[in-house]
């Protein structure tokens, strides 16, 4: 809750900030928004710390407080800005006031939902059928079951072979399966 003295303070200044709101807001075409983009303004300074806001009120400069800086720059910010909070909130749909929309006839159309753990489990199963039909060592197939059907790291292999065999063999099972795969276009 802010104290006594920053609410005085935001009261006397007040007519000075709006003054300084509506000029920018007729700069980006908003005047009749100047008071609503003032008292966000404000409303996003109230929610601040009371220490914050204290320290902005006592430090002075060129005879003015640190926050007159502060809400002046947070007006420009949310008058002339696209991304700024106020046009976020208030403005994110562009309007034609020439227009009914009463009247206007919108379409209903049904997003397509993807499923995507249908999807992932849906290839996962193309790739396992594939893996069936290649002729693969039984070393090579071991391979590649232990680290992409059991997500298994090859630091835990249980054999002989070094890291660097691991990964050679698993490569290139891997592209033959991405080969035969893109060759039905299955993806």
């Amino acid at each position: 809750m802010a104290s006594t003295e920053i609410n005085n303070y935001i009261t006397k200044r007040y007519e000075r900030w709006l003054d300084y709101s509506q000029y920018y807001c007729g700069l980006s075409g908003i005047s009749d928004e100047a008071m609503d983009v003032l008292n966000e303004v404000l409303c996003s300074l109230l929610q601040k710390s009371d220490k914050l806001l204290n320290r902005l009120l006592e430090k002075k400069k060129n005879g003015y407080a640190e926050l007159d800086f502060f809400v002046l720059k947070m007006i420009k910010l949310n008058a002339t800005s696209p991304t700024s909070p106020y046009r976020s909130k208030y403005r994110s749909l562009p309007s034609d006031d020439n227009v009914d929309y009463t009247k206007l006839d919108i379409e209903d159309t049904k997003e397509e939902i993807v499923d995507k753990n249908e999807l992932l489990l849906s290839r996962f199963h193309k790739v396992q059928a594939v893996l069936e039909e290649l002729d693969l060592s039984p070393l090579a197939r071991r391979i590649f079951e232990f680290r992409f059907l059991e997500d298994a790291n090859f630091s835990d292999w249980p054999g002989k072979e070094s890291l660097k065999q691991l990964y050679e063999i698993y490569n290139k099972v891997q592209e033959l399966i991405r080969k035969k795969i893109v060759g039905e276009s299955i993806f």
